[in-house]
C-alpha cells in the first residue's frame, strides 16, 4: 500500500486541523534553541499528551454512558465535538513533544483508560464525571492555556496554545450547561440521594485538583512572589508553559473565582465548606 493514502489517515488529518487557523510547522527552527530549554519543554508538552489521551478516553466513555440514558442529539454532538477536540489536542502536543525532542514516546498507563461505573447509578456516575472532569477539570485547564498564551514567546507554541484554549474554554461551557441540565428533577428521592452524595465528595475533589494542578503548598507559596509569566522581557524561550507557582496561582485563582461560585449556582451550596476546608489542608507531605 507504499503510496496509497488510506481513507483512515485522510480523516485523521481533518480531524486534527485547527479550526480557526493553520499552523505553521516548518517555520520551527529547532536549532535556534538550547537542548536544555528544548528538553524541559518537551518533558511538559508529553505530559499535555499523555493527560489529552486521558480525556479521549473519558470523554468517549461518558458520550456513549450519556447516550444510554437517554441523552438528546444536542447533547450527543456537544459530546462528540469534544471527543474530537481531545483527538486533536493529543495529536498537537505529541507532535510538538516530538519536534522539540526526536524519539522519546508518550507514556501511557492503558489500565488507567478503562474507567468502571463508580457511583449508584449510571446517573450518578455522569454527573460525577461532568463535575469532575467538565466542570471543574476543563475550567481550571482552559484558565491555564489562557496564561499560557499570555507567556509564550515561540510562535508555534503560540499557536498551539491558541488552538487547545479555544476547545478547552468550549468544554467548561458545555460542562456548566450539562450538569444545570443533570440537577433538573428537584424534589425527586433519587436526584436528591445523588446530589447529596456528589456534594460530599467535593472536598476529596478539591483536593485531588490541588494535587494535579501544582498546588500542593498552600495559596500563600503560590503568591510570595509576584512572578511575571511573561518571558518577553527574558533571555529564555517560552513555548506555552508556566512557572510551577504560576501553575499554582491559575488553581487558586479558577477555583475561587470560577469553579466554586459556579458550583454554587447549580445547587451546590456546600462547595464553599468543602473548598474552605480543602484550601486549608496540608496536602505537602
Amino acid at each position: 500500500m507504499d503510496g496509497v493514502e488510506l481513507e483512515l489517515a485522510a480523516q485523521h488529518a481533518e480531524i486534527v486541523k485547527p479550526r480557526r487557523f493553520d499552523i505553521a510547522w516548518d517555520g520551527f527552527a529547532r536549532a535556534s534553541f538550547g537542548e536544555e530549554d528544548l528538553a524541559s519543554a518537551a518533558r511538559e508538552w508529553r505530559e499535555r499528551a499523555r493527560q489529552e489521551y486521558a480525556s479521549l478516553a473519558l470523554f468517549t466513555q461518558v458520550a456513549s454512558q450519556a447516550h444510554l440514558l437517554g441523552a438528546p442529539l444536542d447533547w450527543s454532538s456537544a459530546m462528540a465535538r469534544m471527543i474530537t477536540d481531545e483527538v486533536c489536542h493529543t495529536e498537537l502536543c505529541a507532535r510538538f513533544a516530538e519536534l522539540l525532542v526526536p524519539g522519546v514516546p508518550v507514556d501511557v498507563d492503558e489500565e488507567a483508560l478503562h474507567l468502571p461505573v463508580s457511583a449508584g447509578s449510571l446517573r450518578a456516575h455522569v454527573r460525577g464525571v461532568v463535575v469532575a472532569a467538565m466542570c471543574i477539570g476543563e475550567t481550571l485547564s482552559g484558565r491555564i492555556f489562557r496564561q499560557c498564551l499570555r507567556a509564550t514567546t515561540v510562535p508555534l507554541a503560540r499557536d498551539i496554545v491558541r488552538s487547545i484554549v479555544d476547545d478547552e474554554t468550549f468544554h467548561g461551557r458545555i460542562g456548566w450547561e450539562l450538569l444545570a441540565l443533570l440537577m433538573r428533577g428537584e424534589g425527586e428521592p433519587a436526584l436528591a440521594s445523588e446530589r447529596d452524595a456528589l456534594a460530599s465528595g467535593l472536598f476529596d475533589l478539591f483536593l485531588h485538583y490541588r494535587t494535579i494542578c501544582g498546588a500542593s503548598r498552600p495559596l500563600a507559596w503560590a503568591r510570595e512572589r509576584d512572578e511575571d509569566e511573561s518571558t518577553s522581557n527574558k533571555t529564555a524561550p517560552n513555548f506555552g508553559t508556566l512557572t510551577p507557582r504560576g501553575y499554582a496561582r491559575c488553581f487558586w485563582d479558577g477555583m475561587n473565582d470560577d469553579v466554586v461560585p459556579a458550583l454554587v449556582a447549580c445547587g451546590f451550596p456546600e462547595a464553599r465548606a468543602a473548598w474552605v476546608s480543602a484550601s486549608a489542608a496540608d496536602i505537602t507531605a
